[in-house]
């Protein structure tokens, strides 16, 4: 089993995009526990993770403190407004299966003919966390400084394995 991580701010409609397929995900014993942890949302964020039976941590709090009690061994970080496609667990526990996996990250979905691949806009403009993140406990833990209390905190630093999984990145937010 597997905790998912969120980073919000104001992203209702976001947080509810990516939740949404979860459901079935955690219906199947795939998930854990999903962590929202809030920099003080004023619109429906709050609302949506307490719905959906998440954890609702507030930003702030050092991420040493979470990723230490967290139920699994393993954390999924992803930017509200992601989600993974069909066959992500299977990719993961691929993943995990094999004694001293490091961190990973999720291939990008490829939508469109190669014109339109070929002219999106580069991955590589986008936050450290666009692809995802798959990082054992442990891992986040040995990584994280005393002080961490950002999502990028949590992958500052590593050298990435790429999953066999896609997943459709968050819209970009202007």
């Amino acid at each position: 089993m597997i905790t998912f991580l969120f980073f919000t701010h104001n992203q209702a409609h976001a947080l509810a995009r990516s939740l949404a397929p979860l459901v079935h995900d955690a219906i199947e014993g795939h998930v854990a526990e999903v962590i929202v942890v809030d920099s003080g949302s004023t619109d429906s964020t709050p609302a949506i993770a307490e719905g959906a039976g998440c954890t609702s941590v507030n930003a702030g709090t050092l991420l040493r403190d979470i990723v230490k009690d967290t139920r699994a061994d393993w954390l999924i970080v992803l930017e509200p407004g992601a989600r993974l496609d069909d066959g992500w667990h299977g990719a993961v526990m691929d993943h995990i299966m094999h004694p001293g996996s490091a961190a990973a990250r999720f291939k990008p979905q490829r939508k469109g003919n190669w014109f339109e691949q070929w002219f999106r806009p580069a991955i590589a403009k986008r936050g450290p966390l666009a692809r995802g993140l798959v990082i054992s406990k442990r891992q986040a833990l040995a990584n994280l400084s005393e002080t961490a209390v950002g999502a990028e905190d949590l992958v500052r630093g590593l050298a990435l394995a790429p999953l066999d999984a896609e997943i459709e990145m968050a819209p970009k937010v202007h």
